[in-house]
This record gives structure tokens, C-alpha cells and sequence, in this order.
């Protein structure tokens, strides 16, 4: 046995369940698993409920004589496991969310997602708020989707190149309390083991029941347990969304316990022999031997029965955008109990060979397989977490430092910095400024501006070296995010136009004259928008001629030796810029004016022959295309 035993491409995963803990050992090899060996034992007790772990001492002992009996078989000592997380917490929020922007620029993949990401903030402030969720308990985000996006309003199936005042998005997204998670470590912690992969039960049944090849499909994955029923949407070849419903066979098993007068454990035991159609013997709590139908015991629980299909069609009509999949698949020890699959397919009208319970057989990949214990759809989650671990398909959960804080992250595909900053609450309104309000006046009929200072964009490093929204990060990185600053107002008297007209110590106030909205202004007067400034130097009884404001003198503070000076071309127009250390794209149009009254369509932006992004950082010399 130690000969098939190698810990380079061998795993060891554990279902920890309601009822059960199921423990395999496998191998892998040539794309096909082995099992080495399982076990599965029940809890003495109900140390979990609805899928939550209740009594961690209790739960631990079941894990121990799982992982005693693994290493007896084998001969070896198990130290590391992949587990997966129950999806009993899992809280699902809609919430539809609005940003104002610019009819001058074409919305783009960096704006959408920054838009989708807040709406996944402000649902997490709702979950997190609410008084079932523990007060101040934090969650993971583990999913989300997008129902519709809106246009100034009006539903849109794409944003991408449109252009408009405001965007909208519906997004559906997933949480899962980080209790949860805690607590699983603490079983491990008290069995001496350590957890080397973790992710969500619902993912892992996914894996074996809905692999990558099937997720063009539109499909619904039910994982009925003790607990809860567990569901996964496949669709666009993902999984799109989660859900979770908090009701499962434990409240089929506690209608038997009331209805026929016995334990739990009696119930359990009756619960699970009601697929097989025959007879059931059992002992109530009085001692009597009762013989009962398959058929009487399935009408005394129908109503519980009725309510589990009615839960879980409803939660997937809800994940799924209120149509039905194209068919539901259904694993888990619950979904074995007659009828149920019968209900959710007449519920969701499909037929009834559209909703199937899935079981180890239908694992082509599962070597070795022609024991009966576990074969059926109760074993199906552990095959899924022991493939995902080997696979390494990059941890579920990784923990990156942003601005030396530490956060862990749920991570089902490759996470971006946007992504992350998004997740952890960080406000996209924060990574580009807004340039200070310009103040526009009328100098002795003459139009006048003296610009509003430039803000200053976000400063991004990962690990120390430059980087951007569309870096793609991983488990352990050190993000440094310093926030973009917003530029400062304008300010302006009528003694900054004057000095800026002629040298202040040549001045003689007796002999100007200077009206302010046709108003006598004093030098210290403040200058606002649409202001109408009159300014005429008398000097011999005549007026005298003045050199021409040049509000620039007043606002060249900004273009201080430690800032940067980069040089751009854009449309063939040579443009310099000096305010700053470093420039993103969007920073031309402080330097640029786009008339786009001249363009037909919508804005169209490219740097050095390859379509951009208004975030990417500008290097001197680069060639920049508008049109």
C-alpha cells in the first residue's frame, strides 16, 4: 500500500456534512482519480446544524475517527486535507446601483466594471447590516452577476461604447460569512491537520457534476444535504451565481420524527430507506414495533416535501434571471427522497428526464469504483473537492495586503487590482480625481479662465513595483494604493487679474477705476463664474493702455521642479505636461480641447496604434489617436 501511497499527487479531502464527514484519500493520474481509501462516520449528536458547525469539540471528533480510519488503511499519516465550506450562510442581495458620467467619452470595460464592483460594495454593506448577520460579522464575496445593465435609465444588454449621462446595473451577488470559515479551521486545528486547499461546497460539486466543458449550457446544480440545498447556475461558461436555501432533509427528518413518534437517529434512519419503495419496520418512542408503507410515510411528509421544491425552484428562478435552465441536475444524500425531483421539474416546467440525480457512476474520470458505499449522490461533493485541490486551480480564498492590512479574498478566476480594491470596499470614485472648478469671467469684454488646480490620480505598486487597475495579482501579493486627489478650486480677486496686467508697484489705485458687475470692486473683491470685470487706468485724464491678463501667472505653482514633464502627441499635436510625477491617459484632456461637436459617433481612443484605456500610464513620446 505505501507504493500507491505519493504525496506529490495525492490528496486528502473531507466532506464535513450535518449528518456525516466523509474522508477520501485518492491519486491522480492521466487526468483519471483513484481512491485509495474513504470512510464516512456520523455525528453522534447534532454538533451542526443547517450546515453550520454548533459544537466545534463534537465535530471534531468525527473528523479524527475519519482521518484514524484513513490512516489505518493506508499505513500513513495524514497532515494536510482540502476542505470546502458549507454554503448554508450563503446570502444573496440584488441591488441596483447608479453613477453619473460623461456624454464626452465612450464607456469602457475599466467603467463598467469599476460600476459592477461598487454595486457588489454597497450589496455587501447591506448583508452586513442586517440583523440576522450577526451585527458586525464580515463576508466574502463568492459571486456575482449582472441582471441588466441601464442607460440614462433605460435597460441596455451591453454598456460597452455607448455614451450617456448616467449608468445603472442590477447585480446579483453572493456572500459567505468569514464564521464560517473560522470555524472549519478550528476543527482542523484541534486534529492536528492542516488545511492546504479550501473552497465552497456548491464549486466542488460543480467540478465533477457541471465540468468547464458544460458550463455553455445553462444549468442548475441542487445540493440537497441535511441542512441546507446548496445551488450553482452554469451558463456563458461559468458559474454565474450561488444560492443557498436553509431548509434540506433534516426538516423532512424532523416531520418523520413528530409524525411517527421516534429519535432522530430513528428518523434518519427511515428517511434513508424511503428510495428503496418497500416496507419500513421501525421502534417508536414507546417501544412498539410499527410496520409502515413506503407510500403512508411519503404522504406524511408530503407537505415538507412540497415546501424543500418550492424553496429551491424559487431561489433557482431568482439566480437564473426568472427563466428556467435547461435542465437541473441533483446530487446530495436528500436528493434521493421519492419525489422530489418530480416536484422541481413540474415546478420549473421541464420535463421530468431534465431534472436527474447525479452519483459517482456518472464520473467518467473515477477510477476504481465498483464498491457500493458511497456511491450514490452523497459521495459525489468529496470526489469534487479532492480534484479541485489537485488541479491547483489557484486557491478559492487568497489573502493579499492592501496599504499593510491584510484581507482575504474569494477568487474564482484570475483578480485584477480594479477587482480586489472593489472587493475590499475601496471606492472606484477614489482612483481618479476630478480637477479643480475653473472660474470663467468677462475681462473688459474679453473671455477669461483661470483654471482649477489638476488632480492627482491614484498612485498603484504591487509588491513594490508600478502598477496599474489591470494588474493581475495572486496569493501573498503587497498592494500599496496611495488615492487620487482631487485638484483645488480656483481662487481669484481683482488684485490677481491686476497683477497679472502689470506690476503691482506701479499700480495707482487713485487712478484705476474697476467695476465688478457694473459695481464699484474693491482689490480684494473675489472673482466668480460669469462675472463681468471692468477694469480702466486713468492716467493724465486719459485712459492709459494695459498689457493683457495671462491668468496662467497665477496658477504656475503646480509647475514645481519635483513634478514630471512628459511629452505626448495627440491627433499630430504636440502637447506637454508638467503638473505631475506620473500621467494616465485621461490626463490629456486637461491639456487637449476635444471638440466633439466634430464627431459623428462615439470617442474612439488609441496610444500608439493600440486601442486604450483611460487608466493606462503614459510614457514620454507616446502617440495618441482620437477620433
Amino acid at each position: 500500500m505505501a507504493k500507491l501511497f505519493d504525496e506529490n499527487n495525492t490528496i486528502f479531502a473531507l466532506d464535513i456534512g450535518t449528518r456525516t464527514v466523509i474522508g477520501v484519500v485518492a491519486t491522480f493520474s492521466e487526468g483519471n482519480i483513484k481512491l485509495l481509501a474513504q470512510s464516512m462516520v456520523e455525528h453522534q449528536s447534532r454538533a451542526m446544524l443547517n450546515g453550520q458547525i454548533h459544537d466545534i469539540p463534537k465535530v471534531a471528533q468525527a473528523v479524527q475517527r475519519v482521518k484514524e480510519q484513513l490512516e489505518k488503511k493506508l499505513k500513513i499519516k495524514l497532515h494536510q486535507v482540502a476542505i470546502a465550506a458549507a454554503g448554508r450562510s450563503l446570502k444573496t442581495i440584488r441591488y441596483q446601483v447608479e453613477q453619473d458620467t460623461t456624454e464626452e467619452l465612450e464607456i469602457d470595460s475599466i467603467v463598467i466594471n469599476a460600476l459592477e464592483l461598487l454595486g457588489v460594495q454597497r450589496a455587501q454593506e447591506m448583508v452586513e447590516q442586517e440583523p440576522t448577520g450577526g451585527g458586525k460579522e464580515k463576508f466574502f464575496c463568492v459571486g456575482h452577476s449582472v441582471v441588466r445593465y441601464y442607460l440614462d435609465d433605460f435597460p441596455i444588454n451591453n454598456l460597452e461604447g455607448h455614451r450617456g449621462k448616467k449608468i445603472g446595473a442590477e447585480v446579483l451577488a453572493t456572500f459567505l460569512p468569514v464564521s464560517v470559515v473560522n470555524s472549519l479551521h478550528a476543527v482542523l486545528a484541534r486534529v492536528g491537520l492542516e488545511q492546504h486547499y479550501l473552497t465552497l461546497e456548491p464549486i466542488a460539486a460543480c467540478e465533477v457534476v457541471i465540468p468547464d466543458q458544460l458550463r455553455l449550457l445553462n444549468l442548475a446544480l441542487v445540493d440537497v444535504g441535511a441542512g441546507t440545498s446548496d445551488i450553482a447556475i452554469a451558463r456563458d461558461g461559468t458559474i454565474a451565481a450561488y444560492g443557498m436555501v436553509p431548509i434540506a432533509g433534516d426538516q423532512i427528518t424532523e416531520l418523520i420524527v413528530e409524525a411517527l413518534m421516534v429519535d432522530f437517529m430513528t428518523a434518519e434512519t427511515i428517511k434513508r430507506h424511503l428510495h428503496l419503495g418497500k416496507d419500513i419496520e421501525y421502534q417508536d418512542i414507546l417501544g412498539l414495533q410499527v410496520k409502515a408503507s413506503c407510500e403512508q410515510i411519503l404522504q406524511l411528509i408530503e407537505p415538507a416535501l412540497e415546501k424543500l421544491a418550492q424553496e429551491i425552484t424559487q431561489h433557482i428562478w431568482e439566480l437564473n434571471g426568472q427563466v428556467p435552465p435547461k435542465s437541473v441536475l441533483c446530487v446530495g444524500g436528500g436528493s434521493q427522497i421519492p419525489t422530489l425531483v418530480d416536484r422541481i421539474a413540474r415546478k420549473l416546467n421541464l420535463a421530468q428526464q431534465r431534472v436527474v440525480i447525479r452519483n459517482r457512476s456518472n464520473i467518467n474520470y473515477l477510477m476504481n469504483n465498483k464498491k457500493k458505499e458511497l456511491n450514490g449522490p452523497e459521495g459525489v461533493t468529496v470526489i469534487g473537492i479532492a480534484t479541485l485541490s489537485y488541479k491547483k486551480l489557484g486557491q478559492n480564498f487568497v489573502t493579499v495586503t492592501v496599504n499593510g492590512k491584510p484581507f482575504t479574498l474569494f477568487n474564482t478566476k484570475q483578480l485584477s487590482v480594479l477587482q480586489a480594491l472593489g472587493l475590499l470596499e475601496f471606492n472606484p470614485r477614489e482612483l481618479i480625481g476630478k480637477n479643480g472648478k475653473d472660474v470663467s469671467f468677462t475681462l473688459n469684454g474679453k473671455a477669461k479662465t483661470i483654471f482649477g488646480e489638476l488632480a492627482k490620480p491614484a498612485r498603484i505598486t504591487v509588491n513594490g513595483h508600478p502598477a496599474n487597475l489591470q494588474t493581475i495579482i495572486k496569493d501573498g501579493d503587497i498592494i500599496f494604493v496611495e488615492k487620487a486627489v482631487n485638484g483645488r478650486n480656483a481662487v481669484a480677486t481683482v488684485a490677481d487679474v491686476l497683477s497679472g496686467m502689470m506690476e503691482i508697484d506701479k499700480l495707482d489705485n487713485q487712478k484705476l477705476v474697476c467695476t465688478l458687475n457694473g459695481e464699484p470692486a474693491a482689490s480684494n473683491s473675489s472673482l466668480t463664474t460669469g462675472d463681468s470685470l471692468e477694469i480702466v487706468w486713468w492716467n493724465n485724464g486719459e485712459t492709459a493702455a494695459v498689457k493683457d491678463f495671462a491668468p496662467a501667472a497665477k496658477q504656475e505653482k503646480r509647475s514645481t521642479p519635483k513634478y514630471t514633464t512628459l511629452e505626448v502627441t495627440v491627433n499630430g499635436q504636440t502637447i506637454t505636461m508638467d503638473d505631475k510625477k506620473e500621467y494616465i491617459l485621461i490626463d490629456v484632456f486637461n491639456y487637449y480641447d476635444l471638440d466633439i461637436a466634430s464627431f459623428n459617433g462615439s470617442v474612439k481612443i488609441k496610444r500608439n496604434g493600440t486601442d486604450a484605456e483611460y487608466t493606462e500610464v503614459l510614457q514620454n513620446g507616446d502617440e495618441i489617436e482620437i477620433s
